[in-house]
């Protein structure tokens, strides 16, 4: 008799398995992740470019902002994109034009459907630059924030719909898992941008990988270690010739070309453009071709990417 039960506890166990892989399968098949850049600009008062953010979409929902830089907001208003549908935000660093329209998202949310807690994930802090819980302290704290008229949406003494809740990333070498849910796994990895602590992103689903840069002069890619990149978002901020600060600061065409090699990428997109690299394309992308040989494109705002193919809804 309990040999019998025993057999049926293990039938049932294998068919439940066989179901959460079937499950996994459908959910997976045709489903490319997707990249659309909300904004391709840097710090740069621009005509028709917002500063740095991006969305994440999976099964036709956005799950992942990286960065709310100016203009953002506006830009994920457009993107159709629904606050609720969000499973987590990434800052790659703290310079306004990568931060500064966090606060209007928040607001903006006051008005939709969200009940269910936000995690936010940013770099630790140093003398420079604000950790990740001070950065949302000094706009929501209930007592000190720029906005503390929304420390509801972080004081877990006060009643609102949902939470944001904040998350520092360490400052370490290695490569850290800082997020996994529901096949959706985030690492961070630290990289060099001057004195400011910050951080390249990882995102991996449905076998897929997505690389994006964040600033950084290239240096901490080195010891990044991936045998397979779907698309790598690099932020193409300085020309070739930049002077000594500009490159302490950011990767050079010849760098981008190199760690788009080094990471093994199918596609590279070309963002965070400003003045000093627009209209040089051509330059940019001699440069770039010296080093690696796959599919290089220049994004503009709104423009959306897939793992399979370049869709450039607008």
């Amino acid at each position: 008799m309990k040999q019998s039960i025993f057999i049926v506890i293990l039938l049932l166990g294998i068919n439940l398995s066989v179901c959460l892989a079937h499950e996994t399968i459908e959910l997976c098949e045709n489903q490319h992740l997707k990249v659309q850049v909300l904004g391709s600009g840097g710090p740069e008062l621009t005509t028709d470019r917002a500063s740095s953010a991006y969305l994440v979409w999976q099964n036709d929902k956005a799950i992942v902002l990286i960065d709310a830089g100016g203009g953002s907001a506006l830009r994920y208003g457009q993107s159709n994109a629904h606050w609720e549908d969000l499973e987590v935000i990434l800052f790659t660093h703290f310079h306004a034009d990568h931060s500064n329209d966090l606060s209007a998202l928040v607001k903006a949310s006051w008005f939709g459907d969200r009940n269910s807690n936000l995690p936010v994930f940013g770099p630790y802090g140093n003398e420079t630059m604000p950790s990740m819980t001070e950065f949302v302290a000094a706009l929501f704290d209930k007592n000190k924030g720029a906005f503390k008229y929304l420390s509801d949406m972080v004081d877990v003494e006060q009643n609102s719909d949902y939470k944001l809740v904040s998350n520092n990333i360490k400052n370490v070498e290695k490569t850290q898992m800082i997020f996994k849910k529901d096949g959706l796994t985030i690492f961070a990895h630290k990289v060099k941008h001057g004195p400011i602590p910050a951080f390249a992103y990882i995102i991996q689903s449905c076998g897929e990988t997505l690389v994006f840069s964040g600033d950084t002069n290239g240096q901490g890619f080195e010891n990044l270690e991936l045998k397979n990149t779907d698309l790598f978002v690099a932020h193409n901020a300085v020309p070739e010739n930049a002077g000594r600060v500009a490159k302490s600061l950011h990767m050079t065409p010849t760098q981008i070309g190199e760690i788009a090699k080094h990471i093994n990428t199918k596609k590279l997109i070309l963002s965070h453009r400003m003045n000093r690299t627009l209209g040089k394309e051509q330059q940019t992308l001699d440069e770039i071709k010296k080093n690696y040989s796959g599919t290089v494109i220049f994004a503009d705002d709104l423009d959306v990417f897939s793992t399979n193919v370049i869709l450039l809804d607008k």
